[in-house]
């Protein structure tokens, strides 16, 4: 990390004390030693933004907040505090919560209920509880691994709690769009989530439920982040309460906290175990533990692209019986098409599911001819569907379709007369279909020509059909795509938290960014002062002295002095009066000596020289009326002023 030691050491402390949690600007000044100045911190902050290990929002009248992106906190945990695991004897522990189905495959159930069954929504706006209600219950997920998560869900009276987060994470994934009457798939999105390996999802997966769903205080962020540390080994037991206790000794969390942080961190990791990713227990002593299992994961790493879906792992097994089991290698892509045709059963390490004739009429409803069915049935079996399975499915298909119901529009008249006339108009004849005194029938290809028809004729029907346009549901897209190309990989949509039905409240969502060009050291007036004062080691008349002091003051810079035929560098904290005297901190002029607390009245010292720190690079000039901007090229780190 090629930071100066100022800014390194800068950046820890702010790592510690906020984590990924935004601060006011100002309130760095609390991490600054005794021996650093006000300018030389400006600059450690200058150098951290410049670095990209600091960001900065705008507020109104111009305050900052700053704040670590989320992305280095991982990165910035191993730099700063070295991390030695320790595990527990496997033979101790029992086991209170097991690992439960894979977020994704719980992810993949949610996604085949709303193209099966819909969410469509009330007039007050929430999803109707019996659809919220059946949702829940095709969830394996339960609400005894979300009770800690920090987050508050809508409609609590309504939503189970299952329900409510798995609707979140496919909004915010943008899997899932919201319309006026229903909740709806958003098909492109969709495809691309279905075509990446489980590994990919996970990864995806649990980068949203870290940024999501953790708790923002600074502590629990260093739990979360501490227990995705690539030293944990996988299958390997670790104590909690020693993770708490090594915290504590690296002060990255405080005696007081401690408390808190224990209940917030098990309900945590019971959320994870929820998720598929770890178990939990106690050993003998009742102490927590809990280890990773399947796969170890880290915030943005993702295995290469996945491979086409020709591959030979296309390839599931379909049994006499019409079960069809799928191996784990199988791509997801492939079992939601195989849900055009079968019903989901169970979902373990072999996913199971049945074909039914249901589905395959189902199928044929989207547009899915069963024969197109029975085809891609026989590529996808290993060695070929069974024949007395083929043949069922062949007579089914010739069941399917041999009836159909035809969609036509009812014209309604006011009256007999109006009837008549339209059934007699010479343009219309052989169209329509008298069905009684007051109602035509009118074929729905034919409705537009027929509408015209009629407005010519003075009895123009309104453009809203009754019954047809006042519940418009968006369409369920089609479970079964014969795909002749790989489509695009998925991706997270940039800045979609605000998109879940859970409210989020952080100004990191709707503050601007401040542009680097703006940071900087700005020193007020620096064409109106003499050159001289920082470029001559000078002695100076007394009034000359006190204004050098009370300008560096005003800058917050050093200043190097000659006093009691010593030469030191002399930080100024205040002016005091009657006698003027100035107050600041003395720095030793040798690595062994320590600096003190001074006053020094007018007069005490020498030579004098102001010291204007350099900065390490050179961002884009900015510059105001009565403000320069010094920057520097980068130096070595031993040379500190201009």
């Amino acid at each position: 990390m090629q930071l100066t030691p100022h800014a390194r050491t800068l950046l820890k402390k702010i790592y510690a004390a906020y984590a990924g949690q935004p601060f006011e600007e100002g309130e760095e000044e609390q991490f600054r030693p005794v021996n650093l100045c006000r300018a030389e911190l400006r600059l450690a902050m200058s150098e951290l933004r410049q670095s990209g290990l600091l960001a900065a929002l705008g507020k109104m009248w111009g305050e900052k907040l700053y704040y670590i992106p989320e992305d280095k906190l991982p990165v910035l945990q191993s730099f700063y505090f070295d991390y030695t695991p320790s595990y527990i004897d496997t033979s101790d522990i029992h086991v209170h919560m097991e690992e439960g189905q894979s977020l994704a495959s719980e992810l993949f159930r949610a996604l085949l209920f709303v193209a099966q069954e819909g969410l469509p929504i009330t007039a007050k706006g929430s999803i109707h509880k019996k659809n919220i209600s059946r949702l829940a219950s095709k969830l394996t997920l339960q609400e005894k691994h979300l009770r800690g998560l920090a987050v508050r869900w809508p409609y609590p009276e309504i939503y189970p709690m299952t329900a409510a987060f798995i609707i979140d994470l496919m909004l915010c994934m943008g899997l899932l769009n919201r319309g006026d009457n229903a909740y709806t798939l958003n098909v492109e999105f969709l495809e691309q989530w279905l075509n990446l390996t489980e590994l990919q999802m996970s990864n995806h997966l649990f980068q949203i439920v870290m940024h999501r769903y953790g708790s923002s205080e600074p502590s629990s962020q260093h739990f979360r982040y501490l227990i995705m540390r690539p030293e944990i080994a996988l299958k390997e037991w670790v104590s909690v309460e020693g993770l708490l206790d090594w915290m504590e000794s690296s002060m990255l969390v405080s005696p007081v906290q401690c408390a808190g942080l224990s209940s917030s961190s098990l309900s945590w990791l019971e959320f994870m175990a929820g998720c598929g990713w770890c178990q939990v227990g106690t050993n003998q002593e009742g102490e927590s533990c809990f280890r990773w299992l399947k796969l170890k994961l880290r915030v943005g790493e993702f295995d290469p692209a996945p491979t086409a879906l020709t591959s030979p792992s296309d390839l599931f097994i379909v049994q006499s019986d019409f079960e069809v089991l799928v191996p784990p290698e199988v791509p997801y892509s492939v079992r939601w098409s195989l849900a055009t045709c079968a019903e989901l059963l169970t979902i373990d390490s072999m996913w199971s599911y049945r074909l039914t004739r249901e589905q395959l009429v189902s199928a044929n409803e989207q547009g899915v001819p069963p024969q197109d069915v029975l085809s891609w049935l026989d590529s996808c079996t290993m060695g070929g569907l069974p024949l007395e399975v083929k043949q069922v499915l062949e007579q089914w298909g010739r069941d399917i379709g041999r009836t159909l119901f035809t969609e036509a529009l009812l014209l309604s008249c006011r009256d007999a007369e109006d009837a008549d006339l339209i059934a007699a108009h010479p343009r219309l004849q052989g169209l329509l279909f008298r069905l009684g005194p007051l109602h035509i029938s009118v074929p729905k290809e034919y409705e537009e020509y027929v509408r015209k028809e009629l407005t010519a004729a003075g009895m123009a029907p309104p453009s809203i059909v009754e019954g047809r346009d006042s519940v418009k549901l968006a369409a369920i897209p089609q479970l079964y795509r014969k795909r002749e190309e790989q489509a695009d990989i998925y991706t997270l949509p940039p800045t979609n938290l605000e998109q879940g039905l859970i409210p989020i409240n952080t100004p990191l969502l709707y503050l601007q960014q401040v542009p680097l060009e703006a940071e900087g050291l700005l020193l007020p007036g620096l064409e109106s002062v003499p050159s001289m004062w920082s470029k001559e080691w000078h002695s100076y008349h007394s009034s000359t002295a006190q204004k050098i002091m009370e300008q560096a003051l005003s800058w917050g810079i050093k200043v190097r002095i000659s006093l009691e035929e010593q030469i030191y560098e002399f930080i100024p904290s205040r002016v005091l009066g009657n006698p003027w005297r100035i107050a600041g901190y003395l720095l030793p002029n040798t690595e062994e000596g320590s600096g003190e607390e001074r006053e020094l009245p007018a007069g005490s010292w020498n030579e004098m020289q102001l010291l204007i720190p350099r900065a390490t690079t050179i961002p884009p000039s900015v510059r105001a009326p009565g403000y320069v901007m010094i920057n520097e090229s980068t130096i070595k780190v031993d040379q500190h002023y201009t």
